[in-house]
């Protein structure tokens, strides 16, 4: 078994992934909507928005954690 330590961009795009952001983002926009942040009277496009928002600052702060001088990223393959 190899280990590989990754640079944080490349550790994001690992666990960034189309369908994980698309939970993530559905995760976070469901828990905005029940504790009443946002309007009931969204259209569909600003719903769709609000999901590539949500999926966009995560992978920053994704991004930011994995790059902090405290994180180490090792994937064993």
């Amino acid at each position: 078994m190899a280990t590989v330590t990754l640079l944080p961009k490349a550790a994001a795009d690992l666990i960034c992934h189309d369908e994980q952001m698309t939970i993530w983002s559905g995760d976070f926009v469901g828990a905005l909507s029940l504790s009443g942040f946002l309007r009931t009277d969204l259209e569909y496009h600003e719903v769709a928005e609000l999901h590539e928002v949500v999926a966009r600052e995560i992978r920053s702060v994704i991004e930011m954690a994995l790059g902090h001088p405290e994180a180490r990223t090792v994937v064993k393959v």
